[in-house]
């Protein structure tokens, strides 16, 4: 059963919607004259990750600190890679990386970033998260801040996302897209290897 509100014609403006689920659709208020305004499937499976935008391989400047904060400590880092894999492969990807890493390990990633390939141009606004691996247990942060600190060797996970930007007609999908990025970082080593892919839309009850 949809169940449906009803305009009285009272509004100067909009009538209110109802977004009502059932049966797999999403059903408005009606208006005056008992028309249905609008009615939407709804969608019945989460997001499915799809093409690849790009990979990358590359290298994290050494980490740069401004300062120990209330919340936690910030970085300006810099970074620049390869694009080895997917429609811009061949291409540079490069930028700074305003890094917070939190008292609970978790670094804050706030990454413009700037692809270049052949004549095209796309800018990349990444956030997302550095985790450390299971079982390893951070120092307190002041002790990162210490002469001669070094971090381990090892790979921390990078997950998060990006909006794309490009007035390049080829590229310009990427406008209205929201891209996943996953891979990793070695803070120690400074080595990065990052996959970008794009999120398709749901599938609707229609299509199922």
């Amino acid at each position: 059963m949809v169940t449906t509100g009803s305009c009285d014609g009272s509004s100067t403006a909009f009538c209110e919607i109802w977004l009502v689920y059932s049966s797999g659709s999403v059903q408005s208020a009606t208006s005056a004259d008992g028309v249905p305004a609008t009615t939407t499937p709804r969608p019945t499976s989460p997001p499915v990750v799809g093409d690849t935008v790009y990979r990358f391989v590359g290298e994290l400047a050494p980490m740069n600190p401004v300062g120990l904060f209330d919340e936690g400590i910030r970085f300006f880092n810099q970074f620049e890679g390869e694009l080895v894999d997917g429609p811009l492969a061949g291409g540079r990807i490069s930028g700074p990386d305003f890094f917070v890493l939190r008292n609970d390990g978790v670094g804050e990633i706030h990454a413009p970033e700037l692809i270049e390939f052949e004549q095209h141009r796309v800018a990349l606004d990444v956030r997302g998260y550095v985790v450390p691996p299971a079982g390893l247990e951070m120092p307190p942060l002041a002790v990162l801040l210490e002469p001669g600190f070094e971090f381990p060797d090892l790979p921390f996970r990078v997950t998060g996302s990006a909006l794309a930007s490009t007035t390049s007609p080829e590229f310009s999908y990427l406008n209205g897209v929201t891209i996943v990025v996953e891979g990793t970082v070695n803070m120690g080593t400074g080595a990065l290897d990052v996959t970008a892919r794009v999120v398709d839309p749901p599938r609707s009850a229609q299509e199922v």
